[in-house]
């Protein structure tokens, strides 16, 4: 039942969302397409059309990812809210489906979207500024630093793997938070929506305080095994990212859980 719901919940989502995703690689194509002509020796910075032109299109290049971006998860949370709590709502409860199949569902499917949208525009950004022998350069010269400054030994198969583990989790957690705002929200009669967004500011609140005292408390702890380097203690490593995004998920998982499956409200 739940590769049903997931091939339900893809179907109803892919022609919009792909869509979206193909305005980014036809964006990326044309953006390279004019930076070509500007390094082009022919073209030089006195002929102005190209010059507007450029600019032009590299701007509508960076608004069309931000509004993809952008786009895509204000869709998906519509999406979630619409086909659980909205209209739809009522023929997808009535059917003799877990409500742990519904929430995994859904979850897996929004999260492979922004995945996907993050990997394109990542993909999209690389393939621009390779046209540009020197911001390829200034990019691995960056990625020396940064690795000199981590330490060579730290950075091992393991590590990156844990860091990717990490980052899924991440954004399972992200996704899920929305799921349980939205889900809190339908606790109220009226105003549902605003509660909904109550209830995301509050919880981004205690969570932004939850992290600036483990900051706090990690750096001191820092301080004192390594007082050159006061600020050491700053930037979650991928056991925090971790282990945040593992209790997050779980907590907002119950949370979705219990509001669809013993309080649920379509009124």
């Amino acid at each position: 039942m739940l590769g049903k719901l997931m091939k339900y919940e893809w179907k109803a989502t892919w022609k919009l969302l792909l869509s979206a995703n193909l305005l980014t690689v036809v964006m990326t194509g044309l953006a390279r397409w004019m930076v070509y002509l500007m390094d082009k020796s022919e073209y030089s910075s006195d002929f102005r059309m190209v010059d507007f032109m450029a600019v032009m299109v590299l701007f509508t290049y960076v608004a069309s990812m931000f509004a993809v971006y952008v786009g895509t998860a204000i869709y998906l949370i519509h999406r979630f809210y619409t086909s659980t709590y909205g209209d739809q709502g009522y023929l997808l409860h009535t059917l003799p489906v877990d409500t742990h199949h519904i929430i995994i569902a859904k979850l897996l499917v929004s999260v492979l979207w922004v995945m996907m949208n993050s990997v394109i525009i990542y993909l999209s950004v690389i393939f621009l500024f390779a046209t540009s022998t020197e911001i390829v350069k200034s990019m691995m010269e960056g990625m020396v630093d940064v690795i000199e400054h981590l330490g060579a030994e730290k950075i091992t198969v393991f590590t990156v793997l844990m860091t990717i583990v990490a980052y899924i989790f991440s954004l399972l957690a992200r996704v899920l938070k929305v799921g349980a705002c939205i889900s809190l929200g339908q606790l109220s009669s009226n105003h549902k929506l605003m509660l909904s967004f109550a209830w995301y500011v509050g919880i981004y609140i205690v969570q932004s305080m939850f992290q600036g005292v483990y900051f706090a408390i990690r750096s001191v702890v820092h301080s004192q095994v390594s007082p050159v380097n006061y600020f050491a203690g700053f930037g979650a490593d991928w056991e925090t990212t971790l282990i945040s995004g593992i209790v997050s998920c779980v907590v907002f998982y119950l949370l979705t859980w219990y509001v669809m499956d013993r309080k649920l409200n379509l009124d």
